[in-house]
């Protein structure tokens, strides 16, 4: 009966050792930077208990532009350049005609960037709209946003809005299906217990 036990028990521990922890869910909404800003960046910071599977993570957000922000110009001195950077890595790196002009562009393009829309009114400003798939890591992400501008917040200025993060933290990149070595573990395990089972008999 004691030997029974101790297999019963391993079996139990092979098995828990087998099945993958259940994902978390975190969601979290970021504080909105309305402006009118000038040139300049914006630092946001999240906690997570986990790292998410590769591009399991999302970002969404509101890019304002006031005024006559730019796009791409003949000259450089007319081009506004914005650049999204998570955790040291440059994801997005371009700019929009949100008032003052020129051509959309873009100089760094993450696989995961989508931008959702981008509109504008002539000397009014504009709206663009992004969603960006990324990675999370355990601990602090920090998320950078940056607006390359010449001219002061009189002429042209950004802001932020609508920041939303999403991703679920765990489990692992096989849709939560024990590995391999683990369901060998367990399948001897199993086995152990079967034969004491019949040596009992």
């Amino acid at each position: 009966m004691k030997r029974f036990s101790q297999a019963l028990l391993a079996s139990a521990m092979l098995l828990a050792a087998a099945t993958p922890a259940q994902a978390v869910l975190l969601t979290e909404n970021l504080s909105d930077t309305l402006g009118p800003l000038g040139g300049g960046s914006e630092t946001y910071s999240i906690s997570s208990p986990g790292a998410s599977a590769s591009g399991a993570a999302s970002l969404t957000f509101d890019l304002l532009g006031y005024n006559t922000v730019d796009g791409l110009h003949s000259t450089a001195s007319h081009t506004d350049t914005f650049t999204l950077s998570i955790n040291g890595i440059t994801l997005f790196s371009g700019g929009f005609n949100m008032g003052g002009g020129g051509d959309n562009f873009n100089t760094v393009m993450g696989s995961g960037v989508s931008i959702v829309s981008t509109n504008n009114g002539l000397y009014r400003g504009g709206l663009t709209q992004f969603s960006v798939a990324h990675t999370l890591v355990s601990g602090t992400n920090t998320y950078v946003f940056n607006y390359d501008m010449s001219h002061g917040t009189w002429d042209e200025g950004w802001g932020l809005r609508n920041l939303a993060i999403s991703a679920e933290i765990g489990g692992n990149d096989n849709g939560n299906v024990p590995e391999p070595a683990s369901l060998a573990l367990l399948g001897i395990g199993l086995a152990g217990l079967a034969a004491m089972r019949r040596r009992k008999t």
